[in-house]
Order: C-alpha cells, then sequence, then structure tokens
C-alpha cells in the first residue's frame, strides 16, 4: 500500500495543455487522470464532467478556464464544496494575477495556500514544485494574497463609471435572507435592487434564489415585459430573474450588482446555506416578536460574525428599538438598522442604510460628504 501511494494522480483544468505541468508532473511519479481544456463555467462542470474526485490527490485547476463563464462567488462556493467533499489538494493557477486581487484574496481565506501566479517558466516551475511538493506551499509564502476585510483593494479591474462612480470591484453580489417566511426579504432584496438600478450607470438586477416563484407572479402583471420563456422579467425598470438552473445565462448580461434573494434561513439545504455565506455582503432580515427570536438565534449559530453581514429588522415599536438593539450585543448592535415601512417594494425606501452599506463597493466621487451624520437606526430627524 505504501508503495502504491508513491504515484499520486492528478487532474488538471486549463484553457490550453500545459507541458511544463504535465513533464514535472510525469518525472515526479504524479499520474495524470486527464485533462480538461476549455472554458467551463465551474458549476455545470462539476455536474456533468467533474462528478467523482475519489482517489485523486491533486486538483489543479488554471482560473483562465473558469473566470469568464463563473463568477467570484461560485467559483468560491464551488471549491468549498469540493474541499468539503474529497480528500484533495486544490492548487489554484493564476498567472499574472496581482497582490490585492479579490478573488485570491478570498480563495486565501479559504486555507488555501498553493496558489501559482508567475508568468515565467522558470518561476513557475519552482512555485509548482512548491505546490506539489509533501508540505505544499506555505502560509508564508502565500500572506501576500491575504486581504484585510475592513479594506477594500482597488486593483487592475477598478473601472470608472462615467463620470459619477469609481467601482472598487468588477462585480458584487449581495445575499438577502430571512430567518424565516413572510418576514421581509424578498421586499427588501427587490428594493435595494431598485435602489442601484437608478444610480447612473449601474447594472443590477434581482435572481430569486428560492423556490417561492414571486417572479411568475410578478410577471403576470400587463406592466411586466418578459424575456426568455418568462426566466427574464422586466418590471418597474429592474430585472428580475427566476431561479436560473445556470448562472452563465445570467452572467453574460454584465450587472455590475448582483442581488440573490434566499428566502427563508430555516428552509435552506447546506448548499444554499453555503452560498449565502459566500456573498460579498450578506442582509439578515427578522423580526423582534418572542416568537421570532428562536430562528434569529439559529441564525447567528450560521452566520458567525462576519463583518459584512447586516441585520434589518421589520415591524419593531419605536419605543422598543434602542433596548432591542442593546440587547444584541456590543457587535450586532453596531450592525443592526430597522427598516423604514415598505409599502410598495418598486419605491425606494432605506436609502441612507444602503448608501452606507454599500460604500466600500461604490463610491460616489460627486458628492461631498454631509456634515450630518448617517441615522443608522432609523430614527427621524434626518432632513
Amino acid at each position: 500500500m505504501e508503495e502504491t501511494r508513491k504515484f499520486k494522480k492528478y487532474i488538471y483544468i486549463s484553457k490550453e495543455v500545459k507541458p511544463i505541468i504535465e513533464d514535472y508532473c510525469s518525472q515526479n511519479n504524479i499520474t495524470l487522470v486527464t485533462r480538461f481544456i476549455n472554458e467551463y463555467n465551474l458549476e455545470k462542470f462539476m455536474q456533468t464532467e467533474l462528478r467523482n474526485l475519489n482517489f485523486v490527490d491533486y486538483l489543479i485547476i488554471d482560473l483562465r478556464a473558469i473566470e469568464n463563464l463563473t463568477d467570484d462567488d461560485e467559483i468560491i462556493s464551488k471549491i468549498t464544496l469540493i474541499r468539503k467533499m474529497y480528500k484533495l489538494r486544490v492548487i489554484i493557477i493564476a498567472e499574472g494575477y496581482k497582490h490585492g486581487n479579490v478573488l485570491l484574496g478570498k480563495i486565501f481565506n479559504l486555507g488555501i495556500y498553493n496558489i501559482i501566479t508567475a508568468t515565467d517558466d522558470v518561476s513557475f516551475k519552482e512555485e509548482l514544485e512548491k505546490v506539489l511538493s509533501d508540505e505544499g506551499m506555505s502560509f508564508g509564502n502565500s500572506i501576500k494574497y491575504k486581504l484585510d476585510n475592513n479594506v477594500i483593494s482597488v486593483n487592475q479591474t477598478t473601472k470608472i463609471i462615467k463620470e459619477n462612480f469609481i467601482k472598487v470591484k468588477q462585480t458584487v453580489s449581495i445575499g438577502v435572507v430571512g430567518t424565516e417566511r413572510h418576514i421581509g426579504a424578498t421586499t427588501l432584496a427587490i428594493n435595494l435592487t431598485k435602489y442601484l438600478s437608478e444610480l447612473t450607470n449601474i447594472k443590477a438586477c434581482y435572481i430569486e434564489n428560492n423556490n417561492h416563484q414571486s417572479v411568475s407572479y410578478i410577471a403576470e402583471s400587463s406592466e411586466a415585459i418578459r424575456f426568455e420563456d418568462m426566466k427574464k422579467v422586466n418590471f418597474k425598470g429592474i430585472d428580475l430573474f427566476s431561479k436560473p438552473k445556470n448562472m452563465s445565462d445570467i452572467l453574460s448580461n454584465n450587472y455590475n450588482f448582483y442581488i440573490y434573494d434566499y428566502g427563508a434561513l430555516n428552509e435552506m439545504i447546506e448548499e444554499e446555506k453555503m452560498s449565502f455565506l459566500t456573498r460579498d455582503l450578506k442582509l439578515v432580515v427578522s423580526g423582534n416578536k418572542l416568537w421570532e427570536l428562536p430562528n434569529l438565534i439559529n441564525t447567528f449559530q450560521i452566520i458567525g460574525t462576519d463583518i459584512n453581514t447586516y441585520l434589518v429588522f421589520n415591524f419593531v415599536k419605536e419605543s422598543e428599538k434602542e433596548n432591542f438593539r442593546i440587547s444584541l450585543g456590543e457587535y450586532w448592535k453596531e450592525r443592526t438598522t430597522f427598516s423604514e415601512y415598505i409599502t410598495e417594494p418598486f419605491e425606494v425606501k432605506n436609502k441612507y442604510f444602503f448608501e452606507n452599506i454599500l460604500k466600500p463597493y461604490l463610491i460616489n466621487t460627486d458628492v461631498t460628504e454631509k456634515k450630518k451624520r448617517f441615522n443608522w437606526f432609523g430614527k427621524r430627524g434626518r432632513r
């Protein structure tokens, strides 16, 4: 058995054949199981070609083979799933990627240190030798990819949107979830999409990432414009998608912001919860009634303490807000807001809250800092 395990096995995914990898592995008794040479949507690829990785020691993924058809968060979600299901080493090839790249930062935060960014053959081979060694590339070798969660790095993908906005990330994904049904998650998700869609030259869409079929009901309105067999609907100026089978269809529209409505957290399977946790920004909608608090406590156990997560409470009495906010503890009381009363989801409410949480992702270069402080907890007197 010891002798057999000397000969390790690997699979690699790339846009092109990599002789440097194949030659090195051949010389070091690492057997090629198969190579996949093309561009892929990682989610669909896992469902079709990459369904069994048992007995594979190394999975080598060239980001150039998946980045055009898979958004960053789906890449993170699927890599997380692979590592959960199989005992193997994931090796990332990211030739030419720079320090400060958001995707590499997320990959590093998963605990994946085996990352190759070298572009010349000599350096590439040196890094390849490290990632395929018994120990693998060390934390110290890869610490350069770590991103401080409090800092948004503006890298080479930074865009200027006309004269108004500087985007600090190519695409931003936002997950919205309710602690239970009928608590207002869909209303908030649609309202946020409407807010973003009204900004100059910003494209945003709502994605129904649950089984509630709200988009189907909206599609029945005489005001709705239906596309692609009703999978996409435009209503009151925003694009809404029914639950997608293949995210690449939506990604091809090149939206700047993707708002995912996950529905009720207590109805989600583990993979859906993992998907929610990988979003750039996460909003949790809850109430504070006695019968609503157990689901809120369960939610805290799932999300932990995440600086990119905010709590939004609906239907809280004005007289209860301050005491309830304090009861959430030091960490969450500063990440909590009480929603304005929304009777029409397609009319923007909570504007100041949205402005505040989106500052790290979208900077308005035409607006000077206001002297009045943003009233985080929804009290009167903002004008």
